[in-house]
């Protein structure tokens, strides 16, 4: 198995959920959003919400989801700060699977994983039959991985991944290591400009190739 460890950022992947309504309050007594008539249903333990539409600040944003929310009740344990706000504003709370922000982990089995080097040099040859001469700027080390059988509910979170490294940011990928047991974990960046979905047969099973470059301890 592999594993890489990324913080979401971009293109959250998406629950479904979603309400808006004029009936929704927030309580500060036990931080949790209410509905008289919209039916809040549907949030699981865990997941996210993104609140927006109320006067007060303190009761918009990101907040993870605390118990399986009710048809009037979805209890948050990330802020203890919530304000106690009657209905009125027209209120939309949106569900995400992970937050915006939340560091998550992909372990996920491989079955090609090749690691190479691209140096980084700059040649002079000199009119002489003699040796160049090289300068190196750097080495780096990489790591071509392409997936086993992913099912789609993984590859969405792939997307989720993709999404949020576009602008080099930093992940940790452990090549051989598990979530439950690490392995040799190593910052790195993805290397993914585009990539392609492969996808088998007819059924909702991909595989993904793509690119690591390594930062390796010495």
């Amino acid at each position: 198995m592999s594993v890489i460890t990324y913080t979401a950022l971009r293109k959250i992947e998406a629950t479904g959920f979603l309400k808006t309504g004029t009936d929704i309050s927030a309580a500060a007594g036990d931080d949790s959003f209410n509905a008289t008539s919209t039916v809040l249903t549907g949030m699981l333990d865990n997941e996210w919400i993104k609140v927006s539409g109320f006067a007060n600040a303190a009761n918009n944003g990101w907040f993870q989801v605390n118990g399986n929310s009710t048809s009037t009740k979805i209890s948050q344990d990330t802020s203890t700060a919530l304000v106690t706000e009657a209905a009125g504003p027209s209120v939309t709370i949106k569900g995400y699977k992970r937050g915006l922000g939340e560091v998550y982990q992909i372990e996920f089995g491989a079955e090609i994983l090749d690691r190479s080097s691209d140096a980084h040099s700059e040649e002079n040859q000199p009119m002489a039959d003699v040796a160049a001469e090289v300068i190196l700027f750097r080495e780096e080390a990489l790591e071509d991985v392409r997936t086993g059988t992913l099912t789609q509910t993984v590859i969405n979170q792939f997307r989720e991944l993709f999404a949020s490294t576009r602008a080099g940011e930093l992940i940790t990928f452990d090549k051989y290591g598990t979530i439950a047991s690490p392995d040799n974990p190593l910052s790195a960046q993805l290397i993914v400009k585009s990539y392609r979905e492969e996808r088998e047969n007819v059924s909702f099973k991909y595989r993904l190739s793509f690119r690591v470059r390594v930062f390796e301890s010495e």
